[in-house]
């Protein structure tokens, strides 16, 4: 039988616990959202894909989504690519279930600024050694 999903990588919690009551590190994205991404954001996910775990790894922002419960948006720019990763956290007592990305996109400068300034940070990368929580 085939996977439903697809695993991406673990999500550093250290940062995030402060603020959630998160249950597991791992991150996946379900086959149905794939089809979503590539369908509503011109096949983002098939091109993009391969930078999804490095978006987890090193981010250049996280960012806490004021308009969703327990929504984390992941900013990264990858060779002048503006990228997006909107993460669905579990936060309830289930084994079955895994943080999961809703969806992921690239996008314009002004819109990637437009994220950073309307959203809370939680987490930003200002340089090579230096981090702000």
């Amino acid at each position: 039988m085939e996977e439903e999903y697809v695993e991406i990588g673990k999500i550093d919690i250290s940062s995030l616990i402060k603020s959630y009551d998160i249950k597991t590190d791992k991150l996946i994205i379900t086959k149905e959202r794939i089809e979503h991404i590539n369908k509503r954001h011109n096949n983002d996910y098939d091109l993009y894909n391969k930078y999804m775990k490095e978006i987890i790894d090193n981010p250049d922002y996280i960012l806490k989504d004021i308009e969703n419960i327990n929504t984390l948006l992941y900013l990264k720019t990858i060779k002048e690519l503006n990228l997006q990763m909107v993460i669905k956290l579990q936060t309830e007592e289930n084994v079955n279930k895994s943080n999961t990305v809703i969806t992921f996109w690239h996008m314009r400068k002004r819109s990637y600024k437009q994220i950073i300034k309307k959203n809370i940070k939680i987490f930003e990368k200002l340089d090579k050694n230096e981090y702000i929580c």
